[in-house]
């Protein structure tokens, strides 16, 4: 059924890191479907390591589990309702723990609390960001991630939606340096159509998946906070790839400068 397709497909069921440090606060997971019931519970005694970053290492780390749901039996813990935590330990330090909390009541399953929240979490590793965004774009970034993680959903999406809409205009400024850009043609276009005109300045993750605009957009105007909260870690990854590809290009034309400048004055030293 479609609709149990969707739900079996909710982003935060993907591994333990998203269930366990990633799912907002108070994300409610529907628990009639028996197979997303069960992923669950999987989830819940899940037992290994994590790779995750550490914020107060203030690097990645290997994360060990300490506590979590001990229970084999599955038809026991379905008909339960109750508190249930996972606690994590960093394998650099015993003393940094994270720590979830979750609530299983008749039919659904929610997230009540974390520490350190999503945001100490995510906030840090969107650090490597500032300096392609500029102090601005990167406050809305940060602000962003710290809405969704307090668990609202539409607010979120506005920020998310200024930075993608940043990154058009700063090729904008670019291209219409040309006086072949018809500036005109431009200013009339759906943001899709803009896209195809810029797409010579922009990243190619962004040109590929131009839709990202239109799925903030309908988030912002005709989703429920729940449906933006639950796309969230998508959209945002979206946006990190762009962000990522700029980085990239970057690093990559400085590298071919310097090595163009090396080679340059090899060549003038081997000619005299």
């Amino acid at each position: 059924m479609p609709e149990e397709q969707e739900i079996q497909n909710d982003p935060y069921l993907n591994s333990p890191r998203e269930f366990i440090l990633e799912m907002p606060l108070y994300h409610e997971l529907d628990l009639s479907v028996g197979s997303q019931c069960r992923k669950i519970y999987d989830l819940l005694c899940y037992s290994g390591t994590i790779d995750i970053y550490c914020i107060k290492c203030g690097k990645e780390s290997v994360f060990d589990t300490v506590e979590y749901l001990n229970r084999t039996i599955f038809s026991e813990w379905k008909k339960s309702i109750g508190f249930d935590r996972t606690v994590y330990r960093c394998t650099r330090n015993s003393g940094h723990e994270y720590y979830s909390y979750y609530y299983k009541g008749d039919g659904f399953f929610v997230k009540m609390g974390q520490f350190p929240s999503v945001a100490d979490f995510q906030i840090p590793q969107a650090e490597k960001y500032r300096k392609e965004l500029g102090e601005d774009q990167y406050k809305e970034f940060t602000r962003g991630i710290g809405l969704n993680a307090h668990g609202v959903g539409i607010g979120s999406f506005v920020y998310l939606r200024r930075i993608f809409e940043n990154l058009i205009e700063e090729a904008h400024t670019e291209v219409k340096k040309d006086p072949a850009f018809s500036e005109e043609n431009y200013l009339k276009g759906r943001m899709d159509e803009k896209i195809i005109l810029l797409k010579v300045f922009l990243p190619e993750f962004l040109v590929e998946n131009k839709n990202l605009y239109s799925i903030l957009s309908k988030g912002i105007h005709d989703l429920e906070e729940e449906e933006c909260l639950k796309y969230f870690q998508a959209v945002k990854i979206g946006i990190e790839q762009i962000l990522d590809e700029k980085i990239e290009q970057k690093e990559k034309k400085q590298k071919a400068e310097k090595a163009r400048e090396a080679l340059q004055n090899i060549h003038r030293k081997v000619a005299l």
